[in-house]
C-alpha cells in the first residue's frame, strides 16, 4: 500500500495510467432489536487498463516496525464536516454536436445488428441454430481483442452514503488519488443518489 496524506492505494495501481474510480454504498444490516443502529459504509475500487512496464518507481514509504501484539487498535477518524447551504440541482450539461452524431451512428449500428439477430431467429424455429442474444453478440465479436483491467480496492469510508459529509469525503479522496497518480483528470463513477449530492450547487 502507498500512503499520501489520507489516500491509500494498492501497489497494483500504477501512476500515469488513466484511472476510473467507482464508489458505492454498502450496508451491513446487523440484527438489532429495533432494526436501528446498523452500520453503513462506502466502498471504492480503482480500475486501470493492464499494461506491461517499465513501471515508474513509487516514492519511498515509511518504515513500519513489527509489534508483537495480538490486537489491533483502530483509530476512528472524523470526517471533515460539509456545511450545506440552500442548493439547487445540477444544471443541464451542454453536449457537443459531434458527440450526439457519434452516439446516433453507434445506436444505428447496434440496431441493425439486433435486427439481423431477430430475423435470423425467425428461421427454422423448430431446429434453432442461432444462439440467444448474448451468444450471438459474443460470436459476432469474438475477433475483437479484449484488454484485461487491473482492479484495486480502496479503503472503506465508514460513514453513511446519504450524508453530504461522506460525499464530500469521496470527492476529496478521489482528488488525492488523482494527485498521487500524477494525472490531470480522473473519472469518478457513482450511483444516482451519490451523484445528485456531489453536483449540487449553492443558490
Amino acid at each position: 500500500m502507498g500512503f499520501n496524506q489520507r489516500a491509500v492505494l494498492p501497489l497494483s495501481i500504477k501512476p500515469h495510467v488513466f484511472t476510473n474510480l467507482a464508489w458505492d454504498n454498502i450496508d451491513r444490516l446487523e440484527e438489532t432489536l429495533t432494526g436501528k443502529g446498523t452500520s453503513h459504509r462506502v466502498n471504492g475500487i480503482a480500475v486501470q487498463t493492464k499494461f506491461y512496464g517499465p513501471y515508474p518507481p513509487r516514492p519511498e514509504l515509511p518504515r513500519i516496525d513489527k509489534l508483537k501484539q495480538r490486537s489491533v487498535n483502530i483509530e476512528h477518524e472524523e470526517l471533515e464536516v460539509y456545511l450545506a447551504c440552500a442548493r439547487v440541482g445540477p444544471q443541464p450539461l451542454p453536449t457537443n454536436e459531434s458527440h450526439i452524431l457519434e452516439a446516433q451512428e453507434s445506436a444505428q449500428v447496434v440496431g441493425n445488428k439486433n435486427l439481423v439477430w431477430v430475423l435470423a431467429r425467425q428461421t427454422k424455429s423448430d431446429c434453432q441454430t442461432i444462439p440467444s442474444w448474448t451468444g450471438f453478440n459474443i460470436k459476432t465479436r469474438d475477433q475483437e481483442s479484449i484488454s484485461e483491467d487491473v482492479v484495486g480496492y480502496l479503503p472503506t469510508i465508514n460513514a453513511p452514503a446519504t450524508a453530504l459529509t461522506t460525499v464530500y469525503e469521496i470527492i476529496k479522496q478521489s482528488d488525492l488519488i488523482r494527485k498521487e497518480l500524477s494525472l490531470d483528470t480522473i473519472v469518478v463513477v457513482m450511483d444516482q443518489a451519490l451523484y445528485a449530492k456531489a453536483v449540487e450547487k449553492e443558490k
